[in-house]
């Protein structure tokens, strides 16, 4: 089919590519699901890298140590001072001994709750604010 060479004002006459548009269609639609899917990936590898060095690194040895003192320390008995008869007891039988204190009422310290008393009339009161600070409020600007 011939063109024709028109000089008047108006519009094309000839036919669209579609062909040329589709591809560009699809290759844009298949560059952006490989962008996306390689995206996931690198953070999935990051993400598994960061959970192994904070939480699957191997652990030093002076920390196993540690761990395994604090814990003789907390499950076994121990003289303290025999002259004074201070023990250390372990902390399942120290838990065991305090319950049953504070059910018979023979605790050494108050362990019953502490009414709040209402603010004074007048009195400047502090609301918790955003970001943690608990300052009072601002006093009305004078007229």
């Amino acid at each position: 089919m011939e063109e024709r060479a028109t000089t008047e004002p108006g519009y094309e006459h000839g036919e669209p590519r579609t062909g040329l548009i589709a591809l560009f269609g699809l290759g844009t639609v298949a560059g952006l699901v490989a962008l996306v899917l390689g995206i996931q990936f690198y953070f999935d590898r990051v993400e598994e890298q960061q959970v192994y060095v904070k939480q699957m690194a191997p652990l030093s040895d002076d920390l196993l140590n540690l761990r395994a003192r604090e814990d003789t320390e907390l499950h076994s008995y121990q003289y303290l001072d025999r002259a004074a008869g201070k023990v250390r007891v372990p902390i399942e039988r120290g838990m065991e001994l305090l319950a049953r204190e504070a059910a018979e009422g023979k605790l050494k310290y108050p362990a019953m709750p502490t009414p709040v008393a209402a603010p004074a009339q007048g009195a400047p009161t502090t609301t918790p604010q955003p970001g943690g600070t608990n300052a009072p409020p601002a006093p009305a600007p004078a007229r």
